[in-house]
């Protein structure tokens, strides 16, 4: 085994009163003297070299969402988790996005005496693990999870060290889901600063552990209209914010956009999308983005069968 090195992301040197930086030193003394008292150093010792400057390298650099820098086009996931002191219960929430449009909320309350000692953390990092396991069942291949615990990016890449139960089962789940094939770009959003999204998760969470809501959500909706796809993730919401219902929109079926006064009995999805292009093109392209799943197996396999059909009568 080789002699080990010791990387210095973030430390102080008293002596000359600088701040330290992305430093690899060979001896644990030498490490001492930029870390000991220092609030907030971040340190770590390896085996070789190639470890220690991927571990100083750019790639676990914590990405903000103020700052913008990230995908757009794909999934966005929201998690966040409360713990009630009182009665011992950790909750854990999810709200996935996509287009500005929710997709799917779920949330869950558990007694457990055993979480105290990390408390909310328990249900951040249960919350991150179920946002993975949604967008892999999903599909997706690329999901982003906005969080506001340092931890759900720090202990996922490994970029904290791991000394609780909890953070080590967290990364061994983590990293087994992205094995599967999924990128998570991990970014950081400030608690409590009217991110609708963030709010949304952190009441079902407040609402799972029992706790009073801050009632954020249902202020917004008074005054603004909030798109989801489906009934279910309607009443999810209702459920926090009872006055908002009327600005809630339900957009998942392509149904929902036609006037029911004028819709015959005998709407055909297909018939309604062609009659949408030929009036406006870009028109039919928002129509089709809504389309839920189901949906667009009926078009598809509708226009095979006229593919088919036209196929046949020229033979």
């Amino acid at each position: 085994m080789g002699k080990k090195v010791y990387a210095i992301k973030e430390g102080f040197d008293i002596e000359k009163n600088i701040k330290i930086e992305n430093k690899i030193v060979s001896t644990w003394a030498e490490c001492l003297k930029y870390v000991k008292g220092v609030k907030g150093a971040k340190y770590k010792s390896f085996e070789n070299m190639e470890e220690a400057k991927a571990f100083l390298s750019d790639n676990n650099k914590l990405l903000k969402k103020e700052e913008g820098n990230y995908p757009k086009d794909c999934l966005h996931i929201y998690v966040d988790g409360s713990y009630n002191g009182t009665e011992e219960i950790y909750s854990y929430g999810l709200v996935a996005v996509k287009n500005g449009v929710i997709q799917y909320i779920e949330s869950d309350g558990i007694k457990d005496p055993s979480k105290k000692n990390i408390r909310q953390i328990a249900g951040e990092l249960r919350g991150a693990v179920r946002a993975a396991e949604y967008a892999i069942d999903k599909g997706e291949i690329k999901v982003v999870i906005f969080h506001d615990y340092e931890g759900i990016s720090h202990h996922a890449t490994g970029f904290w060290e791991r000394k609780e139960s909890s953070s080590i089962e967290y990364y061994e789940k983590m990293n087994n889901l992205m094995k599967q094939g999924l990128d998570i770009i991990f970014v950081k959003v400030d608690s409590h600063t009217g991110d609708l999204f963030n709010e949304i998760v952190d009441e079902k969470c407040k609402e799972k552990a029992r706790i009073t809501p801050t009632k954020v959500t249902e202020k917004w909706l008074l005054t603004n209209k909030l798109e989801v796809v489906s009934s279910e993730v309607k009443n999810e919401i209702i459920a926090i914010a009872p006055k908002g219902k009327g600005n809630i929109i339900v957009v998942g079926q392509v149904e929902k956009l036609v006037d029911e006064e004028n819709k015959e009995e005998d709407f055909d999805i297909l018939e309604f999308l062609i009659k949408a292009y030929k009036e406006d093109k870009t028109k039919c392209k928002m129509l089709v983005s809504r389309l839920n799943d189901a949906e667009k197996s009926y078009v598809i396999m509708e226009l095979i069968a006229k593919n088919m059909q036209g196929k046949n009568s020229q033979g």
